[in-house]
């Protein structure tokens, strides 16, 4: 294929500095000659006039001299001599374009014709002058025909490799609208969990309306301890590290990815866990040796903070792990509780949790097709005879069980004695609502309450549905 390329700009400028030169000359040129001609009309209209044609006196050498010599030094002599000076240039000028009357009056004629051709002769090369230049100046535009050429080599990003150098893919959170109609359903939801008699200040609630890109909140921007919220995160660096290759998958990776997800397992979020970040769980550690393993852990921050996750802390894991003997952090895991300038605990908001959720809805997380993967580890049969059958089920107490059954749902709880918390993707079976809907209550009131976030998911999808 043929590569198209514009003239250069030095010769376009080059070429119309020279066309305006050969233009200035021509008009010079035609200024000069219409003068010449315009006097030549004049001599043949006065010798036409006076039949007798000025003759010039002439006289001989040795007189001039001989007068000059009896002439007397004065002011009047210079003046004398310029003036005889300018009638002589005058008098050859007039013999130079005069038509001598002896000549015929066919003769006269047809000078005055070549006069004439003469200067349309001019008048076309200065027509001809300004149509090269415009000609030049619309080239100028057009493109050029070069030979081929070697295609230019597009710039590939180099390849992560190692895990500090991996970013969470998605830069920047969507952009959503703030709206007065979903703020209203969200105020509604803060008032239902009051007239329950909870506390509001531990409560966090962030709706997106998936079919108008509209949001609202409240305290939505408030960084709590998310609980099992946290896994979604794991689950989304660990499938970014197997997209680089800088994890190999295996049944061991893929059975602890499910358990992690469908079941909260904390033994083997604890397994994904270290092979996130090229650490383990143990003893005490101290100088470069526990600032190695401090920043491998703070990377699993980096790889979302740099994505505008700002403020995430998610470099903590979830205890009991009864495989470790650990009921609560210890060792290493405690010294960084113990930090002295800054305690590293795992920290998100209910907007941050949205946001994940909503990519990983929109396909953006990673890839299409690993979002979709993790959609599917995500998703929840509503079916009660399904559900209800299950011990520690993620759906008693949460928002899933007040929804209807055919509800298409996806979802990841988080609880602690201390938290209730749920992320979860919501769409009615015809399509017309579509929602995502985060809700931590980080407060011993709403742990021990099993009603409260079926009894809010129930009267937002209700309203949704009303809209």
């Amino acid at each position: 294929m043929r590569q198209l390329l514009k003239l250069k700009p030095e010769t376009i400028q080059r070429q119309n500095v020279e066309l305006k030169a050969k233009l200035a000359r021509a008009e010079r040129l035609v200024a000069q000659l219409r003068a010449e001609a315009s006097q030549l009309r004049a001599q043949i209209a006065e010798r036409q006039r006076s039949p007798v044609p000025p003759q010039i006196e002439r006289r001989p050498r040795a007189a001039q001299r001989s007068r000059s010599a009896r002439q007397e030094p004065s002011v009047l002599a210079s003046t004398t001599t310029q003036t005889t000076r300018q009638a002589t240039f005058a008098q050859r000028q007039s013999r130079r374009y005069q038509v001598p009357e002896h000549r015929s009056p066919f003769v006269r004629l047809l000078l005055r014709k070549r006069l004439d051709v003469a200067l349309l002769a001019i008048a076309g090369l200065t027509v001809a002058a300004l149509f090269s230049l415009q000609h030049t100046r619309q080239r100028s535009v057009a493109r050029v025909e070069l030979p081929p050429s070697q295609p230019t080599p597009a710039v590939v990003a180099p390849k992560p490799q190692t895990f500090a150098e991996l970013v969470y893919n998605v830069p920047q959170p969507p952009q959503l609208v703030p709206s007065e109609a979903l703020q209203a359903i969200v105020d509604g939801a803060t008032a239902l969990a009051a007239s329950k008699g909870l506390p509001t200040e531990p409560l966090s609630i962030t709706l997106i309306d998936l079919k108008t890109n509209q949001t609202a909140g409240y305290q939505n921007q408030t960084p709590r301890y998310p609980a099992s919220v946290v896994k979604l995160f794991w689950l989304v660096a660990c499938e970014a590290m197997l997209e680089q290759g800088l994890l190999q998958p295996d049944s061991e990776l893929t059975s602890d990815l499910t358990a992690m997800i469908v079941h909260s397992d904390n033994d083997a979020a604890s397994r994904i866990f270290d092979r996130i970040t090229q650490t383990t769980s143990g003893a005490t550690l101290s100088g470069t040796e526990y600032e190695t393993w401090l920043k491998r852990r703070l990377q699993l921050n980096r790889f979302f903070q740099a994505a505008s996750y700002n403020g995430l802390s998610i470099s903590q894991k979830n205890y009991p792990i009864h495989s470790l003997q650990l009921e609560a952090p210890d060792g290493r895991e405690l010294q960084m509780l113990d930090e002295q300038q800054q305690p590293i605990r795992s920290l998100t908001t209910t907007d941050q949790a949205a946001r994940l959720m909503y990519e990983l809805y929109a396909g953006k997380a990673v890839s299409t097709s690993r979002s979709q993967e993790m959609m599917t580890l995500l998703t929840r049969d509503l079916q009660p005879e399904k559900w209800k059958k299950q011990p520690n089920n993620p759906i008693a107490g949460f928002l899933g069980a007040a929804l209807p059954a055919d509800v298409r749902f996806a979802s990841k709880v988080g609880m602690t004695s201390k938290a209730r918390h749920e992320v979860a993707f919501v769409a009615s079976p015809d399509g017309k609502v579509s929602y995502i809907l985060a809700v931590f209550g980080t407060d011993e009131a709403y742990s021990q309450n099993a009603e409260i976030l079926p009894a809010i998911s129930n009267t937002i999808f209700t309203q949704m549905t009303e809209r």
